[in-house]
């Protein structure tokens, strides 16, 4: 056996099957076989992909081990005298594999080599060869320098920055999207640790490899084109937690000996962590600063139009007035979902503003010396909600017109029988924002399937392309291999072009290109526990619930449990945050920011007379389908089952 090619699968079956079509040309006439590890997707892809494929063998894991784990289960079954191990949400160029073989052949100290990596829009991806995150490598890489200097060997060490992309050479680590191993090097090191769920494994891999004496090696002829993030895209995890989670093992693991090294990386982990998620929620963070900015705002406008003065309250009134509407306006959108979850939908806003008006009209009963006027509250509610509305409106009509909603226009490139059925598609996309300008020809001659206009012909594309102002590019030509799509990539990066390519009709693929082009992301299950009004009330109710047993109910601690110092401790760590009252048994690999709990759906049971696959199950259900409610259902069980006995820890 030549080579074997192993990819793990996570819900991206529409990738997969465009790699797979690849791999199918890349491997003509080779001695190879495909081994596809399932790692518990979700979106029909065991029924779907085994019938247009097979060829490949299929493994079919009904719980997500992670990408390493995934892998060593194919690695244990390959023949091939070189092991590729591929991601799903690549392309392949058809000389690729070739290229790889000969050069592997020419080099036999090389245990791991990778290619030139591209994106999907023709740029090159740094993260596909690397040098080893050192203490002062990372942090350069985490503080910014390596951006600040790209050119410079001091600063640049961590993405190689200063090397050419278009020369090979020795590295240190590679991506786990693209590794070319020998059978011997990777049977020495003994495949991925499994530490490691979804990042930092490929690095780990490499470093291990080199130590034995083999060469890792960035191999710049072939290409592939990878569709960064795809499988995390989908995933429900916090790709964000694991990405730094991952980088802090393997710096535990390689540099453990130097305490200050690790301090200032938790410290750069951190603050990047944090940056990271202020910049996937930035929006959200808009919305918050305008609407606290709103209340304010109408406060003093309203008490101006009522008395004539911003400030006509009482002296003893401020700042209290302003922080009690702040606080109390805030919290009701959050937990009417307002943040962080709804894209700036207008119906948790009216929600949260009709509950805070009503929560403050309340307190005035009991403050009177705040009860100032009624109708100033009304007026400030009524402005506060139309600024906030407004601000929505606004990031609507900007996102339909310029952002991820607005007018793509498209350009079909050749000639294919199923012509109609792809521009259908496109044309009945839910967000109805793919605009076909027309149809440019290979030839002069070719039939026509549809009456679009036609633009021009093939060796006119770049004049087109910028005369029509041209954003997506759809290839349907059959004639046009993955080698011509993958250099009309590079060539349109500068304009910023996405090239796509549906050459094969099939339904999956066809709806995942109109997808991409319309800007509509792939579904992914809601999980109620991963969105913050869930986590913000569960989190209050830990620390309601700790504190008072910590406290005044510390009596009922030690009357009504067995093991009360075993109760406090776990109370403890409730409060401190490593725990909840109400949670999942274990940590889970596809939820790792969800904490364990001192009961819920599997504790109120017997979990050691279930199995694995029963306690998972039940996890994955409260996890998806958690509400307060069900926690209150859970607690109230437990107490009645088991009294304050069976709150405890478990690992």
């Amino acid at each position: 056996m030549e080579i074997s090619i192993i990819i793990v699968n996570y819900n991206v079956k529409d990738f997969l099957a465009q790699c797979l079509s690849t791999l199918r040309i890349a491997l003509d006439g080779l001695e190879s076989e495909i081994i596809v590890i399932d790692n518990d997707s979700q979106d029909g892809s065991k029924d779907y992909l085994p019938k247009k494929f097979p060829e490949v063998q299929f493994s079919w894991l009904d719980v997500n081990l992670g990408f390493g784990a995934a892998n060593n289960i194919g690695i244990e079954q390959a023949k091939g005298r070189y092991i590729l191990l591929l991601n799903p949400d690549t392309l392949i160029d058809k000389d690729t594999i070739r290229k790889m073989i000969a050069f592997m052949d020419k080099e036999p100290q090389t245990g791991i080599a990778g290619c030139r990596v591209l994106n999907a829009d023709g740029t090159f991806q740094l993260a596909c060869r690397r040098g080893l995150p050192t203490p002062w490598a990372s942090f350069c890489k985490l503080f910014g320098l390596q951006s600040l200097f790209p050119k410079s060997p001091v600063f640049a060490q961590y993405n190689l920055t200063y090397k050419s992309e278009f020369e090979t050479y020795d590295v240190d680590a590679l991506i786990g999207a693209f590794m070319f191993c020998r059978r011997e090097a990777l049977m020495e090191s003994g495949g991925f640790d499994t530490d490691f769920f979804m990042y930092g494994e490929d690095l780990d891999l490499c470093h291990r490899v080199k130590q034995l004496g083999w060469n890792i090696r960035y191999y710049h002829e072939p290409t592939i084109i990878h569709f960064k993030g795809e499988s995390s895209r989908r995933s429900t995890m916090n790709e964000i937690m694991v990405f730094y989670d991952a980088m802090e093992i393997f710096a535990k693991k390689h540099f453990g000996h130097s305490r200050s090294f690790l301090f200032f990386l938790k410290l750069g982990i951190k603050s990047r962590a944090v940056l990271a998620n202020v910049e996937k929620h930035l929006s959200d963070m808009v919305f918050l600063l305008i609407d606290i900015l709103s209340i304010v705002g109408s406060l003093l406008l309203a008490t101006d139009i009522r008395f004539g003065n911003p400030f006509a309250f009482p002296e003893y009134a401020y700042p209290t007035v302003f922080i009690a509407m702040m606080a109390v306006t805030i919290g009701s959108l959050l937990i009417s979902g307002a943040y962080f979850e709804q894209g700036g939908k207008f119906r948790p806003i009216l929600m949260g503003y009709f509950a805070a008006f009503f929560m403050l009209s309340s307190l005035t009963y009991f403050f009177k010396d705040f009860a100032f006027s009624r109708g100033v509250l009304l007026m400030s509610m009524g402005f506060a909600l139309g600024i906030s509305v407004l601000s929505r409106l606004i990031w609507h009509a900007y996102h339909t017109i310029k952002g991820r909603k607005a007018d793509k226009r498209v350009m079909i490139l050749g000639n294919n029988e199923h012509e109609a059925d792809i521009i259908n598609a496109l044309h009945t996309a839910d967000t109805h924002n793919a605009i076909i300008i027309g149809r440019v020809l290979l030839h002069s001659d070719d039939p026509q399937h549809t009456f679009l206009p036609i633009l021009g012909e093939y060796s006119s594309l770049d004049a087109i392309i910028s005369h029509h102002s041209i954003d997506e590019v759809l290839i349907i030509e059959k004639d046009i291999d993955s080698s011509e799509i993958m250099t009309l990539s590079m060539k349109f990066q500068t304009q910023k072009v996405r090239i796509h390519a549906v050459q094969e009709y099939d339904d999956v693929i066809v709806s995942h290109i109109a997808e991409e082009i319309s800007g509509i992301s792939p579904d992914i299950p809601i999980v109620n526990l991963r969105l913050f009004r869930h986590r913000l009330i569960k989190r209050i109710g830990d620390l309601t619930l700790s504190l008072f047993f910590l406290s005044l109910g510390l009596p009922l601690v030690f009357l009504l449990s067995d093991k009360p110092l075993q109760l406090v401790k776990a109370l403890k760590e409730v409060f401190f945050g490593s725990y909840s009252i109400v949670g999942v048994y274990r940590r889970d690999n596809s939820f790792p920011d969800i904490l364990p709990g001192l009961t819920g759906l599997a504790h109120i049971g017997n979990p050691e007379l279930m199995s694995t696959t029963a306690i998972h199950d039940l996890d994955a259900h409260y996890i998806r389908y958690h509400t307060p409610g069900l926690d209150l259902e859970i607690l109230l069980k437990h107490l009645v089952r088991k009294g304050l006995r069976g709150f405890k820890l478990r690992s």
